[in-house]
């Protein structure tokens, strides 16, 4: 177990180390981190407003595209009014040269002729009215329809500057959508960019950690080892050992209870407390007092400071029907390697010397 738990952290070394020279700015990322941070809320932030000005061009594009239909429903209308207010015109000069041609070509008659033949001065004068009147209503007319023509054909061309000018301006607008939809885009791939190298820093100054977490954990466990090792050695000084290598047997002369520091959490097995449930299974403990030459003959065995059995690396030894023979398992009172069997099936014996 021991040279297993070695092996993993020397692969993790390996592993970590070969991150180390395949990104010589590993050892700055806790700098770089910060500044990558804040360099990507800077590009949300910009491309957060190029997305907002996209969206105001676009609804003012809207815009122009309703007034544009506006001006064309305006402009079609008007070239009918023009067609209508052309159309009266030709018709009223028209109307003019007949009524003209028909005085002068009925049988000789002129408006001289109609204004002399009156009886009376009244009827002259009448005559007189009346031709003048037919002149200036014909007069009238035409000036009329011409300038309602023209003013439609003013209001014609207003039309089509504005419709050429809303035109003008979709097309500015749309030019200006698509420059900022380009950098939109570019920002949107920078701050994915940026995101995965922040990404990557994460992941190497995580590496950082775990590897100094393990070699803090290392170090810590061989100090533990150290002090357990101490605390075997003296408990064997006191009590000697046995000739088959195992632990033997704690000296009469040790205090009642054994002198240990027993568990006294809830829920954590102990002397007074013989049986718990944990972790889906049933705990019960056994006595290395009670078995002959002190038990099984496991490398590095010694006694715990609470009166537990473990072995080299300090896992507590485990007896257990259901797991075969090297496997971790949890208990309530820590890790621990399976030695034996032999117990009933959903149950776990730990070895004690209580």
């Amino acid at each position: 177990m021991k040279s297993e738990l070695r092996q993993w952290v020397r692969a993790g070394i390996v592993s970590v180390c070969t991150m180390a020279l395949a990104c010589p700015e590993m050892t700055i990322c806790a700098e770089d981190l910060d500044s990558m941070e804040s360099q990507s809320l800077d590009l949300k932030d910009e491309l957060d407003s190029i997305n907002g000005e996209i969206l105001k061009i676009g609804d003012e594009i809207a815009e122009i595209e309703v007034d544009i239909d506006e001006v064309n429903v305006k402009i079609e209308k008007n070239q009918e009014q023009l067609a209508i207010a052309r159309v009266s015109e030709k018709r009223q000069y028209e109307d003019m040269k007949l009524r003209i041609q028909y005085i002068y070509e009925n049988e000789g008659e002129s408006w001289l002729g109609m204004i002399f033949s009156a009886q009376s001065l009244a009827d002259f004068v009448n005559k007189v009215d009346f031709v003048q009147t037919l002149n200036e209503y014909d007069r009238n007319m035409i000036h009329e329809l011409k300038t309602l023509r023209e003013n439609i054909e003013i209001e014609e061309e207003r039309l089509s500057e504005q419709q050429q000018l809303y035109a003008k301006m979709e097309k500015e607008l749309n030019v200006k959508k698509k420059e900022l939809s380009a950098k939109a885009e570019e920002t949107s791939t920078d701050l994915d960019l940026l995101g995965d190298k922040i990404q990557r820093l994460k992941e190497e100054k995580a590496a950082q950690e775990a590897l100094a977490a393990a070699k803090a954990a290392q170090e810590e466990k061989a100090a533990q080892e150290a002090r357990e090792k101490e605390e075997a050695e003296k408990a064997a000084s006191a009590g000697g050992t046995t000739g088959n290598g195992n632990a033997s047997k704690p000296s009469t002369s040790q205090p009642s209870g054994g002198g240990y520091v027993y568990p006294s959490g809830p829920g954590q097995l102990n002397p007074t407390v013989g049986v718990v449930y944990f972790n889906g299974h049933k705990e019960t403990y056994y006595s290395q007092r009670v078995l002959p030459g002190y038990g099984l003959n496991i490398p590095g065995r010694h006694v715990a400071s609470d009166g537990t059995i473990r072995d080299a690396n300090g896992y507590l030894c485990l007896a257990s029907s259901d797991y075969p023979k090297g496997t971790v398992v949890e208990t309530s009172l820590g890790t621990g390697v399976v030695y034996d069997s032999g117990c009933a099936s959903g149950t776990i014996d730990i070895y004690t010397d209580w």
